[in-house]
């Protein structure tokens, strides 16, 4: 029997982009967005109807009805193949838990959406390596700075991010100001289940303070919050304001430990996420749970051990023992030479062995991170990647952290990652 491809996402669902189109989820490739024949879609510029019940979403949910495999859903379609959680697999128990479940209602017409993904533009503090000028203004500063300065850059970066920057700059990061917008949200608002914010980062932007805010106007305060954020900014607006909500999940974005997590979320420092968890431990309720989300790629492709061990050190320091923590992998396939595949599958056995024969704690009712850890062996167990490839993506991956040591301050790459720089790249590396 042909298995199920159904998804909750395009029946309940929608997703912005930090520039205002639309998505059906977070997951979808960057470049598929909710159009119609005159061409993209955008919150800031489409009322909600118009863009719930346009044939792209209607199209769309025929097609999950009739068990196909929609081509926008592709990231889900190859981790399933891989025997590895999907969006879309997850969002059956995650959704569940709000009470939103498969129902008579999900037609090609459905009800108006109840969970809303917003980033309301790329107001950011980080420029994280895996990231983009999209997501974040300050790597759209540097890039442009690079391309300007840097004569040492390769030809497949000054490619790459000439039409990055191109994109970004041609692209309106204020669209959640226009009144079109405020439509939306007040039609949504006492209806909403779940609201998730990201960025950017979500605790810089008062906008989304004002959304929540709008929501309580409403007199919804069972919607659940969920954010993603980096954790090197507190706001006591923000999380006073998250507070007032019964129930949501923070997911704190942390890839390795100190010197590394440094490195490939430039420019963090350990002592504030340390001191900013400890805040959120302590002001928001413990019906709000912690997910500790690590971006699995070739940076941390043998970190998780070290990594579990600082939550485990962490969360013995804390007072209240009640709050939920779990620790969770987001596996990157882009961009191709941070995806843990690049690397020998001989040198990711290591890494599994590692992890098969680490002394784990004991999962409770309070952490979890067994799950998580399954996935990543999983896709390091994942055949071997053709010479070819494999020989350009490793390439590409030591010249973008020779660009990147060039123009920033601090240790080099190759210094912090020492494991990479002897296992992977064999010492070749200047």
């Amino acid at each position: 029997m042909k298995k199920s491809t159904f998804c909750l996402h395009p029946f309940i669902n929608l997703n912005s982009n930090t520039e205002g189109s639309v998505k059906l989820c977070c997951s979808i490739t960057e470049n598929i967005h909710v159009a119609d024949g005159a061409g993209e879609l955008n919150f800031g510029v489409h009322s909600i109807e118009d863009i719930w019940y346009g044939k792209y979403m209607t199209d769309i949910r025929m097609a999950m009805l009739k068990n196909e495999k929609p081509e926008a859903c592709n990231v889900c379609w190859k981790l399933e193949d891989m025997g590895i959680q999907s969006s879309r697999q997850s969002a059956f128990g995650e959704f569940a838990e709000l009470g939103i479940k498969r129902d008579a209602t999900m037609h090609s017409r459905p009800p108006l959406p109840t969970s809303l993904e917003l980033r309301l533009g790329n107001f950011c503090n980080l420029r994280c390596n895996s990231c983009w000028s999209l997501s974040s203004d300050r790597i759209a500063d540097e890039r442009t700075k690079i391309l300007k300065t840097d004569t040492s850059l390769p030809q497949w970066i000054i490619d790459e991010w000439s039409s990055e920057i191109d994109l970004a700059n041609s692209s309106n990061f204020e669209w959640w100001q226009d009144s079109q917008f405020d439509d939306t949200i007040r039609k949504l608002a006492p209806g909403l289940k779940r609201l998730y914010m990201t960025g950017g980062e979500p605790t810089l932007i008062k906008r989304n303070i004002e959304i929540m805010n709008m929501i309580l106007a409403s007199g919804n305060t069972d919607c659940f919050i969920a954010l993603t954020t980096n954790l090197t900014h507190w706001s006591r607006e923000f999380f006073d304001t998250c507070a007032k909500f019964n129930a949501g999940e923070i997911q704190i974005s942390i890839d390795s430990v100190y010197q590394r997590n440094q490195y490939i979320r430039f420019p963090t420092q350990w002592k504030h996420i340390d001191k900013n968890l400890t805040n959120v431990f302590q002001t928001l309720p413990t019906t709000w749970k912690i997910k500790h989300y690590t971006v699995f790629q070739t940076y941390n492709y043998d970190d998780i051990p070290e990594i579990i061990d600082w939550v485990l050190l962490f969360l013995a320091k804390q007072e209240n023992k009640d709050r939920m923590y779990i620790w969770s992998p987001i596996i990157l396939d882009n961009p191709s030479y941070l995806d843990v595949r690049i690397i020998d599958r001989d040198v990711r056995l290591e890494a599994v062995e590692r992890l098969k024969h680490y002394d784990w704690p004991p999962e409770s009712n309070n952490f979890w991170y067994a799950h998580g850890v399954e996935q990543c062996i999983k896709l390091l167990e994942a055949p071997q990647m053709d010479a070819e490839s494999q020989t350009k993506w490793l390439s590409r991956f030591r010249e973008f952290n020779d660009t990147m040591d060039r123009n920033r301050p601090g240790p080099k790459w190759y210094n912090v990652f020492t494991n990479i720089a002897e296992k992977v790249l064999n010492n070749d590396y200047n």
